[in-house]
């Protein structure tokens, strides 16, 4: 296809706001959270780069870093909705699994935070590292305590990594050291609370079709008379502008959207990236009037570094350039977040995808689109494919709404037996965290903006 997926010049506007999407100049992709407190289950608080290295073990490093993914990947894909009977009765077993763990004493804490284990290293901390990934069953009980980086110790490290969301580094580094020292009656709480909250929803599958977003898994699933008839991976809200609990009904889809640029995020990002770059206005294809209702100024008439500019108006026209990409999923309800397509393709091959401000962005979206509208006359997904190469706007109704629900599920089980958990990147399973839907959203609208 042509249009789809095509980018611009400049480095493009694509985030969401609580109330639209965001701006995003140059974006850092792996840059270091910042939290107000400290958490176990979040092992994001620090990031260690693995220092320089050579074109050629870069490629090396990659390269096994792909075939161990895709070597086991597969057996912790979620083959059931995250919200289901399977889904309790595999959470009911990875609690009992858990409480025998705890009960024989957990596994062992791991020192030295700051260190970064390769493959050849000999350390005590690999040995104790061995005995915990022998413990929940990364490894084989016969694996032993050898204290070196072996190929052995490399894959129960992976599986390890696959199982805890965390990229598969062929190395242990921060991220997954933190992990790691999650104690055992932690990891039980929280799959006690995740319980909790999937036996709180099953009542969303009354509904003979939902969507479902497990925001820190960054997953969207689409669920038929109980079954799991789509799936993709989605970028959620990030820590400072956290996708908000919803549950609303899907009732349009648009195919090119413009965005209207909130007033926040015109005064905190556009504004001054225009001031910094006046050509940014134009490339990005911009308007901006002084009110909604009034006509468009001529941009060269307008003084930039004028107080006056912090209250004018901003849209982005359609496009495949446009923050919103070329299909938006609407979802009217009172955060006024949605689902939509995104320019920044490449972000989904990132394991944390906690980027956007509020907004869910799916790398499925066209198949989505097209499951949304199965059940209407002619539209398939070469129809919605073809409607998007026309690169005109179009904004169709569905003829059923279809119900949609954004959760927070941070640990979950495969039937298979496969025990997962995800960071609570929001501070949600701790207990004094929880608070009012208005709050949190409040918390999100009120914090700093995002940072180019």
């Amino acid at each position: 296809m042509k249009r789809y997926g095509v980018k611009s010049r400049r480095k493009p506007v694509a985030a969401c706001a609580l109330s639209a999407c965001l701006l995003i100049g140059a974006l850092t992709i792996l840059a270091p959270w910042h939290q107000s407190r400290a958490d176990p289950l979040n092992p994001y608080n620090s990031f260690t780069d693995s220092g320089p290295v050579s074109p050629e073990e870069k490629a090396h490093r990659d390269q096994v870093r792909t075939e161990l993914y895709e070597r086991y990947s597969a057996d912790y894909q979620m083959p059931v909705p995250f919200v289901s009977a399977a889904s309790v009765s595999a959470l009911q077993q990875a609690i009992e699994k858990y409480e025998g763990l705890v009960q024989a004493g957990g596994w062992p804490a791991v020192g030295g935070d700051k260190v970064t284990l390769r493959q050849g290293d000999t350390a005590p901390e690999i040995a104790a590292i061995r005995q915990h990934l022998m413990i929940e069953g990364d490894l084989p009980r016969e694996a032993g305590r050898n204290p070196t980086f072996d190929n052995e110790f490399l894959e129960g490290l992976a599986r390890f990594q696959i199982r805890n969301g965390l990229r598969v580094s062929g190395f242990v580094d921060s991220r997954t050291l933190a992990a790691l020292n999650v104690s055992a009656p932690e990891r039980l709480q929280q799959l006690r609370t995740n319980l909790t909250r999937v036996q709180g929803l099953m009542k969303i599958n009354q509904a003979p079709r939902y969507v479902l977003v497990n925001v820190p898994a960054y997953m969207a699933q689409g669920v038929t008379k109980g079954d799991l008839t789509f799936s993709s991976n989605v970028i959620t809200g990030k820590p400072a502008r956290a996708t908000p609990a919803v549950s609303a009904n899907i009732v349009e889809v648009n195919f090119y959207p413009t965005w209207s640029v909130p007033d926040i995020v015109a005064q905190q990002d556009l504004i001054p990236k225009i001031r910094k770059d006046p050509s940014y206005f134009a490339a990005e294809h911009f308007t901006v009037r002084a009110d909604w209702k009034a006509e468009p100024l001529n941009p060269e008439t307008v003084d930039w570094n004028s107080p006056q500019v912090a209250s004018y108006k901003f849209r982005q026209e359609p496009g495949p350039f446009n923050a919103l990409g070329v299909v938006r999923i609407n979802m009217p309800n009172k955060y006024s977040v949605y689902m939509h397509d995104t320019p920044l393709k490449q972000l989904f091959s990132q394991s944390v995808r906690a980027f956007s401000s509020g907004c869910v962005r799916v790398e499925k979206v066209l198949d989505l689109v097209a499951w949304l509208l199965s059940d209407q006359k002619g539209w398939d997904l070469a129809r919605v494919e073809a409607q998007v190469e026309k690169g005109e706007r179009l904004d169709v109704k569905l003829s059923r709404p279809v119900p949609v629900h954004f959760v927070y599920l941070t640990a979950f089980a495969n039937p298979n037996g496969m025990v997962q958990f995800r960071p609570d990147i929001y501070g949600r399973d701790a207990p004094e965290a929880d608070q009012p839907d208005d709050q949190n959203a409040v918390i999100a609208q009120q914090r700093a903006a995002v940072t180019p």
